[in-house]
């Protein structure tokens, strides 16, 4: 059993990673860390058989563990990350994993060093309807693939809980940018993992409620060697909703929020891709793989360099729009 440190006790730790570890028999969360006094308390009540902290340094002399999970807003993942390697402990840490492409070689460099695993939070992968989705792409139902059309719809931006940043989602400086950096992650991977290659061109339009604010509407389009992603997301739309498309030569794959659609054929999932925003059970799916990373660190190397690839991406979208 590998015992583990949250960072950072936010909704999303306490909604959809606290769960997940509960059910794990093979990793167990036996420490919080967070700065905020209130997010401390909140951490005392959910988990009661835990130590909490107020900084990793207290951690490290207070707890044995062989593993953190970074779930403090994005601007705050590189310094724990870091700090985390020193003290050779493995990491497991939310998107999006870094903001700077300096801290990111940085990070890579001492993971390599210390030998030891950085498992980005790529949790959309392990969505039931996603997952169904992708098995029906790779057994060829489609034939080649050459377009995938992915649109996120939010009626406005998700509400944060952390006290010392009530509104980071809504501050560059603290998440990096806005609905593309938040939700277009996700579709960056999703859209690199299904053409299994690397993009090799960028095009964005963003729009911003004012000239200093980040997106809250983006259009997305990556051109890849054997086809194309167009990506829509917002943050102003009348009602929640996510839809994709998998174009082959063939037919198409279509994800209509709970409902797959291939050949005529339509399978129903028990839960919509946007229902909620904390995912229990995709982060518990998940699970499996972050520990397996954790015991032969080398493994991770695919996953950090999908993590690598989305902060390009994202960041040439940022220059070319």
């Amino acid at each position: 059993m590998l015992s583990g440190a949250i960072i950072g006790f936010g909704e999303v730790a306490r909604h959809g990673h606290a769960p997940a570890y509960a059910a794990s028999t093979e990793a167990k969360i036996v420490a919080v860390v967070d700065s905020t006094q209130e997010r401390r308390q909140v951490a005392r009540e959910c988990l009661p058989d835990v130590q909490i902290f107020s900084t990793i340094a207290e951690l490290a002399d207070g707890a044995e563990i062989d593993f953190v999970d970074i779930c403090t807003p994005p601007a705050l993942h590189g310094e724990p990350m870091l700090e985390a390697l020193a003290r050779r402990w493995n990491v497991l840490c939310e998107k999006p994993l870094v903001l700077d492409p300096a801290e990111l070689e940085k990070v890579r460099a001492l993971a390599q060093a210390n030998e030891r695993a950085v498992f980005p939070v790529h949790n959309w992968k392990y969505a039931p309807i996603i997952r169904q989705a992708t098995q029906l792409l790779r057994s060829g139902a489609i034939g080649s693939l050459h377009l995938v059309e992915v649109e996120t719809l939010r009626i406005h931006d998700c509400a944060a809980a952390d006290p010392n940043h009530p509104n980071w989602r809504l501050d560059p400086a603290m998440a990096g940018g806005g609905v593309l950096m938040d939700h277009g992650w996700h579709a960056v991977y999703l859209a690199r993992g299904w053409f299994g290659e690397d993009p090799i061109d960028v095009e964005a339009s963003l729009q911003r409620p004012s000239p200093e604010a980040v997106e809250n509407e983006a259009t997305l389009a990556l051109e890849f060697p054997s086809g194309r992603a167009e990506i829509f997301l917002t943050w102003k739309a009348k009602a929640r909703r996510n839809t994709m498309r998998l174009l082959g030569e063939y037919g198409e794959i279509t994800l209509d929020d709970d409902r797959l659609h291939v050949r005529g054929e339509m399978i129903q999932f028990g839960r919509a891709l946007s229902a909620g925003s904390h995912h229990a059970d995709w982060f518990e799916a998940m699970l499996p793989d972050v520990i397996a990373s954790f015991r032969a660190p080398e493994t991770a190397r695919a996953s950090f360099e999908e993590a690598a690839l989305c902060l390009s991406v994202i960041r040439r979208a940022y220059q070319v729009e």
